[in-house]
């Protein structure tokens, strides 16, 4: 069966907006995601090549998005800068209008168009519209890049990139916070940003994670050793 144009189209946008969007975790990896408050996940049940398949709330395209390791043993490992960070979601708030705005006429004004009102004229005005937002995306990275900690070659790497591809400008938000990531283990951080709850579940699912590495660990190997002394420092998330 041939589906109209209008309808690849559009599953297109959704398709490269969704791929962006996703994550594959790494058996030692937790996505924090910040939202109306913080949450962590080791991701799906589903696996890709052996990382868990996280795709975050697709209703939700402004809120950032970052990777951790519970691996780590804290030796000569950089720590959280908490102020830091704080100044660095304040200045991802600058970019979530731009955000919904890109995931509301992509997303919910070309299908609409493309249904009821395909006139040439307003197919052109929308894609100025796309196209003009993700210009003041461009600029809003080269202005704020040191906020973002981009250098001046990240900076307008990532706005053309943006602009060749206005789907993935959508995650704009997502990007830079997963770029940036967060510093230290993931324990330390779920103690710190997660509310009781939360933290209980989390460390649930890390130990589920723990529990399966170290049956694929070698005795005596290096990660064995990493994998036991994470297990030592799970006994503090309970």
């Amino acid at each position: 069966m041939n589906l109209p144009m209008e309808v690849l189209l559009v599953a297109g946008v959704l398709a490269l907006y969704l791929q962006d969007a996703t994550l594959l975790l790494h058996y030692d990896e937790v996505a924090m995601v910040r939202g109306r408050r913080w949450r962590a996940t080791t991701g799906s049940a589903l696996e890709f090549r052996g990382r868990r398949l996280f795709l975050p709330d697709p209703l939700r395209p402004a809120d950032a998005m970052f990777r951790v390791t519970w691996l780590g043993n804290g030796e000569g490992q950089a720590r959280e800068h908490w102020a830091g960070l704080g100044h660095f979601i304040a200045a991802l708030s600058a970019l979530k209008p731009a955000c919904w705005l890109l995931w509301a006429l992509q997303l919910l004004v070309l299908p609409a168009l493309l249904w009821r009102f395909a006139h040439p004229l307003a197919l052109l005005a929308l894609a100025a519209l796309i196209y003009g937002t993700c210009l003041v995306v461009a600029m809003q990275l080269w202005r704020y890049r040191r906020a973002y900690e981009l250098d001046r070659r990240q900076a307008l790497t990532m706005g053309f990139e943006l602009l060749c591809c206005p789907p993935h400008a959508i995650n704009v938000v997502r990007r830079l916070s997963l770029r940036r990531g967060l510093h230290g283990n993931a324990m330390d951080v779920a103690r710190h940003l997660l509310d009781a709850d939360e933290v209980a579940g989390i460390g649930t699912r890390i130990g589920q994670r723990l529990d399966y590495a170290m049956d694929f660990a070698g005795d005596g190997a290096p990660l064995e050793q990493r994998l036991l002394d994470a297990k030592q420092r799970l006994e503090t998330l309970k």
